[in-house]
């Protein structure tokens, strides 16, 4: 039977994809049914309209031939079996740039997932231990900046009491005192200096506060070197609590998704059952945000929970790597809130009888 000028794409397709099946299960030995084999070989003869009793029935062989034939290959399918082997040009406007640099190459999609999810997972790395450095640093120089200032204060504080009881013995001490604290002087200004170029950081990235920040500046004259320094503490812890709470949760939930990314396309590369879509990109995208959100809920907050030893930005990490963590939290937690509502209508009817 010739097939009609007016072509079926559904069946055409279906034809093409159980060619495609039929060869993985060729090439790993899957058992078939003889008719099962049959039916799909000669699934090319079949007409695209079938006009008569002997064609319907030969069309509906097919189609049971093809769900027998895609239940014993399965996970894999017609479209990982694509994504995995057919091999493509290079496409888009980076795809042309990296023909004219490299030359043409030919790769199947699984291998642009991997080149686009690597690529992606080094530049969330690259921002993650830039930014960790960065957070290391002010938390450093604010720590070391107040407890300066605390060692400061007592030697203030002593060499008052000297001064005050005006002691001729104790002249050697206000000599080591006096020392002390020039040199406690001169290491908190140089704690301040490194502090305020710190602040230089996040405020280029942000102009509207380093507008305002130069404005107060101007307007408040010449200020002392102690308002300097309270001003450059209180603009960096503002800073690094920012950067603690939202910035690197959220880039340790991205780099835990990615990660979870990478491995799922490794083993389903390795099975064949890798299929090309968005899916992947909204599933670091939800990972990213499940790093950010499961330290507003305290999820390790409880000394008995299995998480209660791990460090916030652990558990992000953990978070964006799986994100069942943060929906079975918010389930438990939702189920509770329910359970309580509901109990309630239910006492007070049990009263009522």
């Amino acid at each position: 039977m010739e097939p009609t000028p007016h072509a079926n794409p559904v069946l055409r397709r279906a034809i093409a994809e159980a060619d495609l099946l039929l060869a993985y299960a060729a090439e790993n030995g899957i058992e078939l049914d003889d008719g099962v084999l049959a039916t799909i070989v000669g699934a090319r003869q079949l007409p695209d309209v079938a006009a008569d009793a002997a064609a319907v029935a030969a069309t509906t062989r097919f189609w049971e031939a093809y769900g027998s034939l895609a239940r014993a290959v399965q996970p894999v399918s017609s479209d990982s079996i694509e994504a995995t082997m057919s091999r493509q040009g290079r496409r888009g406007f980076g795809g042309r740039l990296l023909d004219q640099l490299f030359g043409p190459k030919l790769t199947t999609l699984a291998e642009r997932s991997i080149y686009r999810f690597s690529l992606a997972s080094f530049v969330v790395l690259v921002l993650l231990l830039a930014v960790q450095m960065y957070w290391v640093i002010g938390n450093r120089l604010e720590a070391q900046a107040a407890q300066l200032v605390a060692e400061a204060e007592r030697v203030g504080e002593r060499l008052a009491t000297l001064n005050k009881a005006q002691l001729a013995d104790d002249d050697r001490e206000l000599l080591k005192l006096e020392a002390a604290g020039e040199q406690l002087d001169l290491d908190l200004a140089i704690r301040v200096a490194a502090l305020e170029q710190w602040n230089d950081i996040w405020r280029a990235l942000v102009p509207g506060i380093a507008r305002r920040s130069a404005a107060l500046a101007e307007a408040a004259g010449s200020s002392s070197p102690f308002s300097t320094m309270r001003k450059a503490r209180l603009e960096a812890s503002l800073a690094k609590e920012c950067v603690e709470l939202y910035l690197l949760p959220l880039l340790y939930g991205l780099l835990g998704s990615c990660l979870h990314v990478l491995r799922t396309l490794a083993a389903g590369i390795e099975r064949r059952t890798h299929v090309a879509g968005r899916l992947y990109q909204v599933r670091i995208y939800t990972g990213g945000l499940t790093g950010l959100v499961i330290a507003w809920f305290g999820v390790g907050g409880d000394a008995a929970s299995p998480l209660a030893s791990l460090t916030p930005f652990a558990l992000a990490f953990l978070a964006g790597y799986s994100v069942e963590l943060l929906f079975a939290f918010m389930d438990r937690l939702v189920s509770a809130f329910v359970g309580r509502g509901e109990a309630l209508p239910g006492s007070g009817g049990g009263a009522a009888k």
